[in-house]
């Protein structure tokens, strides 16, 4: 790499990046939708390689520590369907089998639901280094290849179409070419740096704020979930939150020091408090909670009224039934089981060779509050992966893909589109 030029207001770099490996699919960051995304692109045949920036799987639930799994059903009646199943499930399944499903949380629960029996409720609570675990063995039964401590820094492309992606490591900055490329960034890096359009809340005008999360030790039996998610003395708490762009560094720089401040605040005021000299600090999160910042634009655009009606589609691949925290001020419940999540949604526009999945997929605000949860976002994985695996088999790109072949797929690994 070489500087051809410098000036007061630009840098130019010119270099060659080495392409170290192929694969059929890759997908790009490793948080609970690209970890589905991954197992469900291996199990239906793709040579698939999984790439995460840190040191481990699971994102804002493990670096994170939003240790709560939110939307396997509706939280408030009518919640008689289990809206996401399928592999999914599994994940929930494994994280019972190492004891890894947190004793006491502070979320409403009118309905009674056994998760040992796979019968999962509105919210799954966890431990987060259970959760590392479960996402690690899911990947690995499928021979899903991983690389960690790989940040996705943009695509390869030609022309429109995306060939692989570029990555920044300690062994250099390196590509991995792919026939089909998932983006599970969050924040649609791939889709943004590629061309494809979005939705900003920069635009939009509204913007649901980041959270640092925290957990304590040594709270008192007394004190029960003690508003948050409990295991034996700990509680993970949802800590001082912050505004402004996720996608701005020097926001992310002010977020991060002024939380982090305010919390450490918080703990000493709290340890004050009579009965609770023996609260510890444990544990902040990798990085402060980045709720929204780009929605790629895709072949359709899922909005308010879709979700509010719970309109059906021909093309769906995905339920949503987690209630829209912040719809006009309260928490809104559907008065439905939930809405569908077209294919169309996922396939981004002016781009090819890309599928989406997570909280940048197609939608308005109001849906994306619900559909960017957990659990729904794992849904929206399963598809994606099943998507990108049909795609780089067949070699039909994923704008052509046939929605009954995937749709039959997706039936066949236990998915819940209610057809």
């Amino acid at each position: 790499m070489a500087g051809e030029a410098q000036s007061a207001k630009a840098y130019r770099e010119t270099m060659e990046t080495p392409i170290v490996a192929r694969h059929q699919v890759i997908v790009a960051g490793g948080g609970p939708s690209g970890v589905i995304a991954a197992v469900a692109a291996a199990r239906s045949g793709a040579d698939t390689l999984l790439i995460e920036r840190y040191s481990f799987l699971g994102g804002n639930g493990t670096a994170g520590l939003m240790t709560c799994y939110n939307g396997f059903r509706n939280q408030r009646a009518p919640e008689t369907l289990q809206t996401v199943k399928g592999i999914p499930a599994e994940y929930i399944a494994e994280l019972v089998r190492l004891g890894g499903v947190a004793e006491k949380d502070n979320y409403e629960r009118n309905f009674t639901h056994d998760v040992t029996k796979g019968d999962i409720p509105y919210t799954v609570p966890f431990d987060p280094e259970a959760a590392k675990m479960a996402s690690l063995n899911l990947i690995r039964k499928e021979g899903v290849k991983l690389r960690l401590h790989s940040w996705v820094v943009g695509p390869m492309l030609d022309g429109a179409r995306v060939t692989g992606v570029v990555v920044e490591s300690k062994s250099g900055r390196q590509a991995i070419a792919a026939d089909i490329v998932i983006d599970c960034t969050g924040d649609g890096d791939i889709a943004a740096r590629a061309g494809a359009p979005f939705m900003s809340p920069a635009t939009t005008g509204d913007r649901m704020p980041m959270s640092l999360m925290y957990r304590i030790g040594g709270v008192p039996a007394a004190q029960g979930a003690f508003g948050g998610i409990r295991i034996r003395d700990r509680v993970v708490r949802w800590g001082p939150g912050f505004g402004g762009d996720g996608l701005d560094v020097e926001n992310l720089t002010r977020a991060e020091v002024e939380t982090r401040v305010k919390l450490w605040e918080q703990i000493e005021q709290l340890r004050k408090k009579p009965g609770m000299e023996s609260i510890a600090l444990l544990d902040t999160p990798m990085s402060i909670g980045v709720r929204e910042t780009r929605r790629i634009e895709g072949e359709y655009t899922l909005t308010e009224k879709d979700a509010l009606a719970g309109v059906r589609f021909p093309d769906v691949i995905a339920i949503s039934s987690n209630p829209m925290p912040s719809y006009k001020g309260k928490r809104y419940f559907f008065q439905h089981e939930g809405f569908d999540i077209p294919y169309r949604a996922l396939v981004p526009k002016k781009v090819e060779g890309l599928v989406l999945s997570g909280r940048c997929i197609s939608c308005e605000q109001g849906p994306f509050q619900s559909a960017r949860s957990m659990a729904p976002a794992m849904a929206v994985g399963h598809a994606s992966g099943c998507a990108a695996a049909l795609a780089a088999t067949t070699g039909v790109p994923p704008r052509k893909l046939s929605v009954k072949a995937l749709q039959k797929l997706l039936v066949s690994q236990k998915a819940e589109l209610r057809l």
